[in-house]
């Protein structure tokens, strides 16, 4: 009753265009398909050569995209999440998560032999961490939030496998090289984080320099993760 009378009184626009839709909190379905744009980000030497399965991104960090995720993560908005979520689900469906051959296609994985199919034994999800401090103080790690449900459709698990030990300055304004140094030796093992011979999936909302995903790669590779791969929501970078 109380979402008729919602609708009734505010109707569901698109983010991104304005347009009424369906449903609430969600793009239209033109927006929409125009949002789902997986691609294979750029990476430096040091990146690839700790991200075998590559870093992926799901959209491009801008206009409708970034408002939601920007909404999610400052403003605590999780009304936004049945969209997103239909957005990620879209993305990954799209994305090598079981399948391929090393750094042409994801992550590296077996056979199965009952159909042929490619196995997502040891395959595992691991979300960015929040500090304990920030993550009081938002209540949510939105990396966690944005993946878990999707990840689960896909028979993938999110495990917290990492910890961030060690607070750091926001990364908005720094520069790649300020970013790198500001988190190095932030993270860490989880306790009973079980890594070894794992293939690893980092996750997170988005990437800029990528300085926050090598920092924990390189955390899961000493830890003895098999392949990495890394996703996020979206990002800037093309």
């Amino acid at each position: 009753m109380l979402d008729w009378v919602l609708d009734l009184l505010f109707p569901p626009k698109c983010p991104a265009c304005g347009r009424y839709t369906e449903r609430r909190d969600t793009w239209c379905d033109s927006c929409f398909a125009g949002l789902v744009k997986p691609h294979r980000l750029p990476l430096d030497a040091e990146m690839y050569s700790l991200f075998d399965g590559g870093v992926w991104a799901l959209g491009v960090y801008e206009a409708g995209l970034r408002d939601m995720l920007r909404q999610l993560k400052y403003d605590g908005k999780k009304g936004l999440l049945p969209g997103l979520h239909r957005y990620m689900a879209a993305g990954l469906r799209q994305l090598p998560l079981a399948a391929g051959n090393g750094r042409q296609e994801g992550l590296r994985c077996n056979k199965s032999r009952a159909d042929g199919d490619v196995s997502r034994e040891n395959v595992l999800a691991v979300p960015v961490p929040l500090h304990p401090d920030r993550l009081k103080e938002r209540g949510f790690n939105q990396s966690e939030l944005l993946f878990r449900e999707p990840m689960a459709a896909l028979e993938i698990p999110l495990q917290s496998a990492l910890v961030r030990c060690r607070a750091t300055t926001p990364q908005f304004g720094l520069t790649a090289a300020e970013r790198s140094r500001n988190l190095q030796g932030a993270f860490a093992l989880a306790d009973g984080g079980e890594i070894a011979g794992k293939r690893v999936i980092i996750v997170d909302d988005i990437m800029t320099t990528g300085a926050t995903l090598q920092e924990c790669a390189l955390v899961l590779k000493e830890a003895g993760a098999a392949s990495l791969m890394g996703i996020v929501a979206a990002s800037g970078r093309k």
